[in-house]
């Protein structure tokens, strides 16, 4: 086939493959604003959380966690980066990244967490790393055995959250994982298919994002987080709710890569459009790379 042609099927193809995921994921956006959420009542489980830096774990769903406390559930908490908010010198990073790690530490005991993963990527640079990423969120599904896995909503509005999600789909679909996925919301608001009620534990996962004081010298976190809470209670009547949008592995896969797809609409200008036969995948697909590194990674510092 001739060149020109070739490049005008490759645009077609690109432009057919846009619209139709585009397509796809107004029609799931519109099913789950259609279908109100359910007031969900957590019961004693097997908890795997993913958190892309030190504090995801308490300001997302720190409500949700310390009722799986009170059940006696087991919970392991996977901190994705090493939390050094991508500093340049060396010296400043590794005192910085011992701060964050004493401070989640005092969580972890005040939380009663049964174990925590450090896996010690680079922060704010996760896009790069999502092979290796996968990889290691493979080991810790089979080694922990989760019935529920927490994690970020693949749209969050920050580009290492984006890569858990990507990366945490992909190992539990490749694990034939069974479970529940719980997605969470940190930077971006999500489309809400369960709420949890937190009333009880507001005031006590206040105290705990407070325990993260090198976050909270930059901006109030907590006071931003439980307002978010209380606009998420309206909905139930309550005080305080956390929301999620619970799946099973596949469905959070698949989502993922809608999302992955619509990436080339996230092109900078000058940027060059990659050939649209390449595959899907977050690893290979360097659009949706471009879209996740463009994505916000936060201040110094950031959950």
């Amino acid at each position: 086939m001739p060149p020109l042609l070739q490049a005008l099927q490759r645009r077609v193809e690109h432009a057919i493959r846009r619209h139709t995921a585009r397509r796809m994921l107004v029609a799931l956006k519109r099913a789950t604003h259609r279908l109100p959420s359910t007031l969900h009542v957590p019961v004693r489980s097997r908890v795997l959380v993913i958190a892309p830096h030190t504090d995801d774990e308490v300001i997302p769903c720190g409500g949700t966690l310390l009722q799986h406390r009170q059940l006696g559930s087991q919970t392991r908490v996977v901190f994705a980066t090493d939390s050094t908010a991508g500093l340049a010198d060396a010296d400043l990073a590794r005192r910085l990244q011992r701060l964050r790690r004493d401070e989640s530490e005092q969580v972890a005991n005040a939380m009663q967490f049964e174990s925590v993963v450090r896996l010690d990527l680079p922060d704010g640079r996760l896009v790069r790393y999502e092979t290796t990423l996968e990889k290691q969120l493979v080991d810790q599904i089979l080694s922990f055995q989760p019935d529920i896995i927490y994690c970020p909503f693949p749209g969050d509005g920050h580009a290492d959250h984006q890569a858990c999600a990507l990366a945490v789909g992909d190992a539990a679909v490749q694990l034939d994982w069974k479970g529940r996925m719980h997605a969470y919301e940190v930077w971006t608001a999500l489309w809400p298919n369960i709420m949890i009620d937190i009333s009880e534990q507001a005031a006590e996962k206040e105290d705990l994002i407070r325990m993260y004081a090198s976050q909270m010298a930059d901006r109030d976190y907590a006071a931003g987080v439980l307002g978010l809470n209380r606009y998420r209670g309206l909905q139930h009547r309550v005080r305080y709710a956390e929301a999620f949008y619970a799946c099973d592995a596949r469905e959070f896969q698949a989502l993922t890569n809608l999302l992955n797809q619509l990436a080339p609409s996230s092109h900078t200008a000058g940027e060059h459009t990659p050939q649209v036969n390449a595959p899907l995948s977050g690893r290979s697909e360097q659009a949706g790379r471009k879209a996740r590194s463009a994505a916000p990674a936060g201040n110094t510092p950031h959950p």
